[in-house]
């Protein structure tokens, strides 16, 4: 719909411009009328005016006058004089002005018709084209915006193969009007991040991996508009280097780079991190390449903080044979953590040094401990879940055998929530009085450790890390403190001799006997009797 004005100082004039035309039939829903320019500039200050019917010759100020200043606000109204006079001059400077038609008083309404017709196609045509701009600039600056967003798009769709063909590959890079060539060649980065120092919430991750994508960007592709950083997964990104003429050792200079790149977020960002270097292809070569350092990573199970280069051939290890752990289950069941742990580490960081180290080998280790922890659960009757916790969540387990440190931590950590469920269920009080007693009935011999360990059906380790956390007193403290408090009590109520005490409380060699009388009680066995025996009888 459109809005027309008629501007004209004669009355009948505007009435017969009004009533000569049929204006619904143009979709002119508005039909405004001023008699001067002053009154045809207030309207235009309050409505969309497209159409402008305008004498030239009014009082005060002339229609050529007022179509000057509408030129100026209004470029899209289309304006149409009509005049009295024939004077080419007017004719000329309004056309100079713009306007639509010049046409003479008495004006024929079939051509004033045909001229507004004229006037609303321009109107639309303008329109069309300023809509068009508009769209234009407004696309241009999305394109800009999500420039990165879309270069990422596109090379995820080449990674995963849905854009693999040249001629696909050109016809999106053109459609997307991306800025590089199918022609230019890249040189593909695999970044695995293997492991963050502390767990981190959703929110921090992602902040981390933002860090690490900007520090990857300027120190691995130098802020190259052409280059890209995609990231394929949490924990897998690819640096696409592009390459055009290279001066020196390329690998070398990747290696110095990717090298620097895993120090500064070791340092910074606190993770472990490789680097897999690749060969470099054309575009439409990258998912082949980017499968390949993929197998790369998969391959590397004992390394972190490195720099591999595809043309390093990690060549697959020997069978190695996993050890079998009946052995430790015993342990576990007596309470050997701590020798079970060392076992652990000393067995998987020799496969630290295995090079071309195989999955399978930690799987089985895995697959053995697990079942392991899991026969001593059932040893106890307690449910594998209030035990191990998110141990055994899946997605806990695939990471543990992702490489020999994650399962290390794996290891450490099921074995610490085991350790504690016995801590928290075991009838601790019960244990102690057991150990108690027994130290106190067999004072009279050399006590050792794994006499009481094998009494109460517990580890030498074991045993002694829990007596000090229950007593605070190491075994031999307690146990040299419980004979020299028996033999204080013979020497004060029994003539028996020094010797004999020793004996009586298991020691078989009097001058360790007193020597170790007399580091407790600050004075040998004789005088001790001496002096209890002389505050007795005073």
């Amino acid at each position: 719909m459109y809005q027309l004005l008629i501007v004209d100082d004669e009355i009948h004039a505007v009435r017969a411009v009004q009533a000569g035309v049929d204006w619904a039939e143009l979709s002119i829903s508005h039909i405004h009328v001023a008699h001067s320019t002053k009154q045809a500039m207030r309207i235009f200050d309050e409505h969309l005016i497209d159409i402008m019917i305008c004498d030239i010759e009014m009082p005060q100020s002339s229609g050529l006058e007022l179509l000057s200043w509408v030129r100026e606000r209004h470029s899209l109204t289309q304006s149409i004089f009509l005049t009295c006079h024939s004077s080419f001059a007017y004719a000329q400077e309004a056309l100079q002005l713009g306007s639509l038609d010049y046409m003479l008083k008495p004006v024929k309404f079939n051509e004033l018709r045909a001229v507004v017709l004229r006037g609303i196609e321009m109107i639309n045509e303008k329109r069309d084209q300023q809509i068009s701009m508009i769209e234009n600039q407004y696309f241009a600056n999305l394109w800009h915006t999500n420039r990165s967003i879309l270069m990422e798009r596109f090379w995820q769709e080449v990674m995963d193969q849905s854009v693999s063909s040249p001629e696909r590959i050109r016809d999106v890079l053109h459609r997307k009007n991306l800025p590089i060539r199918e022609t230019e060649s890249f040189l593909p980065i695999l970044i695995f991040v293997q492991r963050w120092a502390e767990k981190l919430n959703a929110q921090d991750k992602r902040l981390m991996e933002y860090a690490l994508l900007n520090a990857a960007d300027h120190m691995i592709l130098h802020g190259d508009e052409h280059g890209q950083l995609v990231r394929m997964s949490s924990d897998v990104f690819v640096a696409l280097l592009p390459l055009r003429e290279q001066t020196g050792n390329l690998m070398e200079d990747m290696r110095q780079l990717c090298e620097i790149y895993i120090e500064s977020c070791n340092r910074y960002f606190r993770c472990d991190l490789s680097c897999y270097v690749g060969e470099k292809g054309w575009i439409h070569e990258m998912a082949i390449r980017y499968n390949s350092l993929i197998c790369m990573k998969d391959s590397n199970l004992n390394r972190s903080n490195h720099v591999f280069f595809l043309s390093e051939d990690l060549k697959s290890s020997e069978s190695i044979d996993v050890l079998q752990m009946n052995v430790w289950l015993k342990m576990l069941e007596q309470g050997a953590y701590d020798a079970i742990l060392a076992e652990a580490e000393r067995y998987l960081n020799s496969l630290k040094e295995v090079v071309g180290l195989k999955a399978e080998v930690l799987e089985q280790f895995f697959q053995n401990f697990l079942q392991m922890i899991y026969s001593f659960i059932q040893f106890k009757e307690w449910q594998a879940y209030q035990v191990l916790g998110e141990a055994i969540a899946i997605e806990q387990m695939s990471q543990a055998i992702r490489s020999v440190t994650d399962l290390q931590i794996w290891v450490k950590y099921a074995l610490d929530q085991t350790i504690k469920f016995c801590y928290v269920t075991e009838d601790t009080q019960s244990v102690m009085d057991r150990i108690l007693t027994f130290i106190k009935q067999h004072l009279d011999e050399a006590i050792s450790r794994e006499d009481i360990a094998r009494h109460v059906n517990w580890h030498p380790d074991y045993l002694s890390r829990r007596f000090k956390k229950e007593t605070g007193k190491s075994l031999v403290e307690f146990i040299v403190e419980e004979k020299i408090a028996m033999a204080k009590e013979l020497l004060v109520t029994t003539n028996m001799s020094v010797s004999d005490i020793a004996l009586s409380v298991g020691y078989s060699n009097f001058s360790y006997f007193s020597k170790i009388f007399k580091h407790g009680v600050h004075m040998n066995p004789n005088q001790y009797r001496k002096s209890q025996r002389s505050e007795l009888y005073y």
